[in-house]
């Protein structure tokens, strides 16, 4: 795999303050995460800048609770595509993106495809959506649905330098 030319060679101590003040708020100003990290404003800045480039930093999001928002129901859907090939699968992610109410998916390893999260109104516009998405991406698939109760926890509730520490702790000794 090639290696991002701009990505840090090591992200040291001041670069994951920086990486848990933002993880935990994305809206903390430059001068209170100076103070956060006992470092200039202009310093904090760029090494932000150089996180970014490195896509470590992907993103500045708001954690929007939608079905409060909305007051709408959310699925969880497991999608085993059928026939699985690589071809398939990009034509299956393309027509997915275009579907506002599937608000996250992520391919994952194993029995299933992919995991996504969807938002509607009612069980019958839940219904439409995979309709919808059967149509359009030429695609037979077989899903499981998993309506969603309640939020129990969300990244923003995790403590970032504790996950970080744990999974260097946590390397595979050599063979």
């Amino acid at each position: 795999m090639a290696q991002n030319s701009s990505r840090p060679s090591r992200i040291d101590r001041i670069d994951l303050s920086i990486l848990t003040a933002l993880f935990s708020e994305a809206r903390i100003s430059k001068v209170q995460m100076s103070e956060a990290v006992g470092l200039s404003a202009s310093r904090c800045y760029e090494r932000m800048r150089r996180l970014e480039q490195a896509e470590i930093i992907r993103g500045y999001h708001a954690d929007i609770d939608i079905a409060r928002l909305a007051s709408c129901l959310q699925f969880q859907v497991q999608i085993k595509l059928l026939n699985y090939t690589s071809a398939r699968a990009r034509q299956f992610e393309k027509t997915l993106l275009k579907i506002p109410e599937i608000v996250s998916c992520h391919g994952v390893l194993g029995h299933v495809d992919y995991v996504m999260t969807v938002v509607a109104a009612t069980v019958e516009r839940y219904q439409e959506v995979i309709a919808e998405l059967r149509n359009q991406s030429e695609n037979e698939f077989d899903f499981v649905t998993f309506p969603i109760s309640k939020a129990i926890k969300s990244h923003s509730h995790s403590d970032l330098k504790q996950i970080v520490g744990r999974l260097t702790r946590e390397e595979p000794s050599p063979g």
